[in-house]
């Protein structure tokens, strides 16, 4: 379920933002800055956060929601690649965000061997999700997630400074996820592989 509140102090604060970016008049910017520290305030109680002020896009232009990628890599047998992550322990689809001067597809498979070791093939592009309509506690950032379906074409498994293990899981029998998926967008996005449906975009 959406934070409604934070929603709201994500967007005065994207607002604020955009304004201090392109806004000419003088009291218009006045008010840009008012509204950007009163959000900043209200981001930092909200979150209880003890870093205070706390500008989401402080580091954007024009804020947008971030690209990431995961895939699917399935064998033969029906079983799905995860990795283990070494930071929490739990698990995740090979993936992460897509790079400057990088395509969607490119990142995938990159990020495929950098944290399993295989060498992979994509099949097509099964979905797009706003990842925070699947996650309990929902981000303060925004983020659109690429979904791939592919193929172990080469590589054997060997964990890098990210991951510690490479196992391959049913369906039916996840391990423990990381915040960096979910089970319901797994679960979809394997259910549109399956059934040959056509790519899903939120």
């Amino acid at each position: 379920m959406r934070d409604e509140f934070l929603d709201f102090i994500k967007e005065v604060q994207a607002t604020a933002h955009i304004g201090q970016q392109y806004s000419t008049d003088p009291y218009a910017l006045d008010n840009y800055k008012l509204l950007a520290q009163s959000a900043q305030r209200m981001l930092a109680s909200y979150t209880e956060n003890a870093i205070e002020p706390r500008d989401v896009y402080i580091d954007f232009e024009y804020p947008t929601p971030q690209p990431a990628v995961r895939t699917l890599v399935v064998n033969d047998d029906n079983k799905i690649l995860f990795v283990q992550e070494r930071d929490s322990g739990y698990w995740s689809l090979p993936g992460g965000w897509v790079d400057v001067n990088s395509t969607p597809s490119e990142a995938a498979v990159k990020e495929i061997f950098e944290e399993s070791g295989y060498v992979c093939e994509l099949e097509r592009l099964v979905a797009v999700f706003d990842r925070n309509r699947y996650l309990e506690v929902q981000s303060i950032y925004d983020v659109l997630c690429f979904y791939f379906i592919g193929k172990i074409v080469g590589g054997a498994p060997k964990p890098n400074h990210e991951t510690v293990s490479v196992e391959w899981f049913e369906l039916n029998d996840l391990p423990p996820l990381s915040r960096k998926n979910t089970y319901a967008e797994i679960i979809c996005a394997h259910d549109i592989w399956q059934k040959k449906q056509e790519t899903y975009c939120e």
